[in-house]
């Protein structure tokens, strides 16, 4: 290994000891123990028809498997198939005293041996990453958004110095290769997945509106696929902090992508919790991506293929009017499962961290959001609550990030009104140091919302004023 990738491993270790595997790195430090800021549970993972093919003194999987059972995960091996094509799992959480069942298809082997050949990592280690991710992707989606530099990351050359027409030529030479195929994952990864794409470049906001035009969807395959542009001579950690408001999602949940050092540096320094990978080429950069597990997902969703479109309508609405015109169904949801993905996935507008631990008498409603056209934009929020003799007591209440403030808070407070027909009306509340939407919220309706001592139960007190505020705020209606 050359000196100066060696100094990328370094970087991009993060404190690893005792391992010079920059991808094992990422995953470890940037994927599990990121989870771990979420969910403390301890989980047994059995993995049958894997243990002939585990080499012997392989450090980088013997460091694998370490790492793993100091963040909770231990991997225990069964069976001795000596052919297989899919790997049987059993997922024991031993903390809720609960377990799940899945299978794992092995397909493509060619395209995980030229993983396994690019990172060092042996086949076994490849895939006891991508299941623990699975299980991983289950209960959190961790990075939602991808925010990109422009020069010498998306095209070739500076465009303030080198000017719209060398770019232009630049980028339809083959020093552009590497630079369309890396946008051409990132569209990927938008369209199929659901990733946010969003731009933040030193640079004159015209020049790169006009450049942005002038490009041709085959040199630039970004084109018509970034949710939020942002140019200006701004810190990129700045930046960051504007694209997460605009997105309503929280930094940690972004990857940021900067050939420069320096300013991956200084991002670094600002905002932690955003993952800045280091690399050097984009096959570099795209490998560690992949290979680290950092857009993991465990099912393939229509309605997460949508969540960019969803968003492009829902801000559509807000410019048209502030308080948008949408309808909102309310549904049963008897086994809790759709309010159990909800709470597990959200973090900004979550009363409690109970997510799926509820007594038998608790119940489950779960919303969606209708335009008026008749078109779902799909699940905005969970309600779990019960009822004992004149208290109705919600255990937990969650918003998904893409329908802050539109007057959704409100229609919910005043649907628990309608439903609950008591004097006493009660919730739950954990506050961390995620779910700033909650305290916002509380914050923005002090009167509504009287806390105990201990400041983890709210009650609410709705006067005939209080009832008029949330009329006034909002413009949904039901069906």
């Amino acid at each position: 290994m050359a000196k100066s990738e060696k100094l990328s491993v370094n970087a991009d270790c993060n404190g690893c000891q005792n391992i010079d595997n920059s991808f094992l790195c990422i995953y470890i430090s940037d994927f599990v123990k990121k989870f771990r800021n979420y969910n403390k549970d301890e989980f047994i993972i059995a993995i049958s028809g894997l243990k002939k093919f585990i080499p012997k003194d392989d450090n980088n999987l013997t460091w694998l498997f370490e790492q793993l059972k100091e963040n909770n995960f231990k991997i225990e091996f069964e069976g001795n198939e000596e052919n297989i094509h899919e790997i049987d799992i059993t997922c024991k959480n031993i903390t809720k005293n609960t377990s799940f069942n899945f299978k794992y298809q092995i397909h493509n082997l060619p395209t995980i041996v030229e993983l396994s050949s690019k990172t060092d990592i042996h086949l076994v280690g490849i895939f006891i990453t991508r299941i623990v991710a699975q299980i991983i992707s289950k209960l959190k989606t961790l990075y939602k958004a991808i925010v990109l530099d422009l020069d010498d990351t998306l095209w070739k050359g500076t465009l303030s110095e080198d000017g719209i027409d060398k770019i232009i030529e630049n980028m339809n030479s083959e020093k552009a290769i590497p630079f369309i195929e890396f946008m051409k994952f990132v569209k990927a990864l938008g369209i199929e997945l659901g990733i946010f794409i969003a731009i933040s470049s030193r640079n004159d906001s015209k020049m790169v509106e006009t450049l942005i035009e002038k490009l041709d969807v085959n040199i630039f395959p970004l084109k018509n696929q970034l949710d939020y542009i942002i140019a200006n001579n701004n810190d990129k950690s700045e930046n960051i902090r504007i694209i997460s408001e605009q997105l309503s999602i929280l930094p940690s949940s972004i990857v940021f992508i900067d050939d420069n050092q320096i300013v991956r540096d200084e991002v670094k320094q600002k905002w932690s919790e955003v993952f800045v990978p280091e690399w050097g080429n984009h096959n570099e950069l795209v490998t560690k991506l992949i290979a680290g597990c950092i857009f993991e997902r465990a099912e393939l969703s229509i309605n997460s293929q949508n969540r960019r479109k969803q968003y492009k309508i829902i801000q559509t609405e807000r410019i048209q009017n502030s308080l948008p015109k949408l309808n909102v169904k309310v549904l049963n949801d008897d086994q809790h499962t759709e309010s159990i993905k909800l709470y597990s996935k959200s973090n900004q507008f979550k009363f409690s961290l109970n997510d799926d631990n509820f007594n038998d008498d608790t119940e489950s409603l779960y919303f969606e959001i209708i335009r008026e056209n008749g078109e779902n934009l799909g699940i905005c929020s969970a309600v779990t609550f019960s009822r004992i003799n004149d208290i109705f007591n919600i255990n937990n209440w969650a918003i998904s990030c893409r329908y802050f403030e539109l007057g959704l808070e409100e229609f919910i407070l005043l649907y628990i009104q309608k439903i609950a027909n008591v004097n006493k009306i009660f919730f739950d509340h954990q506050h961390t140091e995620y779910n700033q939407k909650v305290s916002e919220m509380i914050t923005k309706y002090s009167d509504a919302f009287k806390e105990n001592d201990k400041k983890s139960t709210f009650e609410l007190n709705f006067t005939k004023a209080i009832i008029d505020t949330f009329n006034k705020n909002t413009n949904l209606g039901i069906i």
